[in-house]
């Protein structure tokens, strides 16, 4: 089996594990399933969200994590030049994978090319305005992800997509989107990941995670310890292949999936 296995709501909120995340790496090595932990969240690299994980006492390689920043920097790779002038509206996460030295992007806030635009921990009124007015001069407006919130210990909050809906507002234009539920980001985590055995989608969203599966022909599950709750997985348009309380509640079944 391959797992790709989505992280906030998933096997954590903030900073706090969700229960049976440690139970559910020892059953992956156990029965030697391959995983690859997939990300929406743009706003910390994977050696970031691998030190989380420690204090988890998980040992997850960084090269097991996909984020929608390492999808979008690859997204743009292939398509815009070096020296192209990118402007981006993130966090650490997004600016490490859009301006590595490797790539050849230039920072520009003034006369951008690129509009790409994620989570912002650190948005201000400024910022927000600079990103409407590059989008308003032709700037190509790039989203690496559509979730319109963000699951905290606390409760929901804004995600990159409330922030991508307001620069849609101003300037009537949609981004493209990178992210789930668009599937190159599965294919991009695929690709890392021994070519034998059936691909699962473990995610709490069923309008990325699941539907992104879907896309792809894959075997979804839906958990209910993120945003999408069982009413939605039941009376909705997209309908997961499972749908379980919790980590521990798909252990007890996930060898008969």
């Amino acid at each position: 089996m391959r797992l790709l296995i989505d992280l906030d709501g998933v096997l954590y909120r903030g900073r706090r594990a969700l229960p049976g995340v440690r139970e559910l790496f020892e059953w992956i090595e156990a029965r030697g399933h391959s995983y690859s932990l997939v990300t929406n969240n743009s706003t910390r690299p994977p050696d970031e969200v691998a030190a989380q994980l420690r204090g988890f006492g998980l040992a997850v390689p960084p090269d097991h994590i996909t984020t929608s920043a390492l999808a979008t920097a690859r997204w743009l790779h292939e398509r815009a030049g070096k020296g192209a002038r990118v402007q981006v509206l993130g966090g650490p996460g997004l600016l490490q994978a859009i301006f590595d030295p490797a790539l050849g992007f230039r920072p520009d806030w003034y006369s951008p090319e690129w509009l790409v635009a994620g989570s912002d921990f650190d948005l201000t009124y400024q910022k927000l305005t600079a990103a409407c007015f590059a989008v308003q001069r032709g700037a190509q407006f790039i989203a690496t992800n559509p979730d319109t919130t963000f699951p905290t210990e606390q409760g929901i909050t804004p995600g990159a997509g409330a922030i991508q809906a307001v620069i849609t507002l101003v300037t009537g234009i949609r981004p493209t989107v990178i992210g789930k539920p668009e599937p190159a980001i599965y294919e991009m985590a695929l690709r890392t990941m021994p070519e034998n055995g059936e691909v699962v989608v473990l995610g709490d969203r069923l309008d990325t995670d699941i539907l992104a599966g879907q896309r792809l022909g894959l075997k979804t599950v839906l958990l209910l310890t993120g945003v999408s709750t069982r009413e939605e997985a039941e009376t909705g348009e997209i309908r997961p292949d499972f749908v379980f309380e919790d980590l521990c509640h798909f252990l007890a079944h996930a060898d008969d999936l």
